[in-house]
């Protein structure tokens, strides 16, 4: 059942919540959901605060004070945002249910 495959997952993964993050910086830039439910990355509108060489936010601590477009990656968001990337570990493993450290 997924409810408790979830519950499970999240008793894991919630106290090292950010550590899921890869920095990978496709949540720092526009996006849309396509047809399909393919995410559309927008690479030329990137948030002003990202690095884009680098993938790192300039202001990660502050982030979410400091840029109105800055979401929180939450569980409901994991599940249901249909804008994260297929590639995302939250969306890999929540979504999914592609838990890499059974």
């Amino acid at each position: 059942m997924k409810v408790i495959r979830t519950i499970k997952l999240w008793r894991k993964y919630h106290k090292n919540w950010e550590d899921l993050c890869t920095r990978c910086g496709k949540c720092c830039y526009s996006r849309s959901a396509g047809k399909d439910g393919e995410v559309i990355i927008y690479y030329n509108h990137p948030c002003e605060n990202l690095d884009t060489k680098t993938h790192l936010c300039r202001v990660y601590e502050d982030r979410f004070k400091k840029c109105n477009h800055c979401g929180k990656v939450n569980l409901f968001t994991a599940l249901y945002n249909p804008t994260l990337p297929k590639d995302c570990p939250y969306v890999q493993i929540f979504r999914y249910g592609k838990d890499t450290e059974q």
